[in-house]
Order: C-alpha cells, then structure tokens, then sequence
C-alpha cells in the first residue's frame, strides 16, 4: 500500500494521503486492532486511516486511542495533535506539533448538491454564481471537505455549518491556502484551509492563523 500524497504544510504541520486499494485482510494484519464494524467497505477506511496514522507516528498506541464527544478521535498524554478523515478510497491524516488541526477529504459527486443547503451560507452560494456546473460541483466539494475540516479542528459541539463556519473565497488553484471565519458562541477565530485537488477528490486541512 504506498503512499498517495504527502505534503509538508509547515515546519509543524503534516498530511498524508493514501489510496487504498488492499483488502482489509492486509490492513487487519497490520493494524492489529479488533474493529467492531460489519460494512466491509467502511472497516477497510477505519482501518487504513490508523495504519496511515501509525506510519507516520510510530511511537503512537493506537490501542490507547479514544473517541471525544465530537468524534474525533485522542491520545492522551502525547506531544501532538491529529486529525483523521476517509471516504471510499483514501485515507488521510494530518498530524501538528504545536495546536489543534482538523482535516477531511471528499470524492467530488453530484450527491454534494442534495446536502449543500445544510453547509452553504449566502456568501458562499454567492460565490459559486455563473460557474460552469463542473467547477460549482468542485467547489461545492472543497466548501464541505473545508467545513469538516474546521468542525474537526475548532472542536466544540452544537456547530451550524452554514451560520458559524464562513470559507471566504473559492479554491482557484489546484493547491492553495485560504482563509475562512469561526463564529462559535460569541467568539470569532481566524483560520487558515490548506487544500489540494487530486483527479477525484479534494482534501482540506483546517489550523489556526
């Protein structure tokens, strides 16, 4: 299973991508952890985002690993932090050396149009005017791989994708970094999206200005 993406954000940040094409025999052998789930397709992305995860940061026990209240997933006691996202063929992580970091990735597919009304807001809808379809469906897809990736990283529950998360302007490149506005409970963030398309997907990794 070899390496899809790896990227160096920063001196303190890191993400890596994986495509996944092993059955979960060989991800079972490796993890070694005893996954409770009974879709096939869903344990072989459980467990290939740990192993990715394991690869990266050997010294981690994923036996010690809990799940928070928001899903996302701790270690206590380790010197870093991390985020895991996967969707039907890939696994990544991000990993960060000095704050909380959040990360998700997308398949670009017409099904982001049933639930865009529940992460786009005006501004965002405004945005995505008179592109051609193709480029509103990838840009539609980077504004909810972002937003999952600000949910992960601002860590708090009770969030409203559309009213407190705000992604300032679109993905023009096919890498770049964005900024975007967390307006939680009376307290406004400033973060920074570090995305990149690859042929089928975007991924979006969210971390504090």
């Amino acid at each position: 299973m070899p390496f899809f993406y790896q990227q160096n954000i920063n001196e303190t940040r890191h993400l890596a991508i994986w495509s996944i094409t092993e059955p979960v025999s060989f991800f079972e052998t490796d993890v070694q952890l005893a996954v409770d789930i009974q879709n096939e397709e869903r344990k072989l992305q459980h467990l290939a985002v740990r192993l990715l995860f394991k690869l990266m940061m050997p010294e981690a026990d994923l036996n010690k690993m809990v799940m928070a209240d928001n899903g996302k997933p701790y270690l206590q006691g380790v010197p870093f932090h991390f985020s895991f996202s996967h969707c039907k063929g890939y696994a990544a992580v991000a990993v960060s050396d000095t704050d909380p970091i959040g990360i998700d990735i997308e398949i670009v597919h017409p099904r982001i149009l049933k639930v865009a009304h529940k992460f786009l807001n005006d501004l965002e809808k405004a945005l995505l005017l008179g592109l051609p379809e193709q480029e509103q469906l990838k840009q539609m897809a980077f504004f909810w791989a972002a937003k999952e990736a600000m949910y992960k990283q601002h860590e708090q529950l009770g969030i409203d994708f559309a009213k407190d998360f705000n992604v300032l302007t679109l993905a023009i490149k096919d890498r770049g970094i964005v900024n975007a506005q967390i307006l939680h409970k009376g307290v406004e963030k400033k973060v920074q999206l570090d995305y990149h398309f690859g042929e089928d997907y975007v991924c979006v990794t969210c971390f504090t200005e």
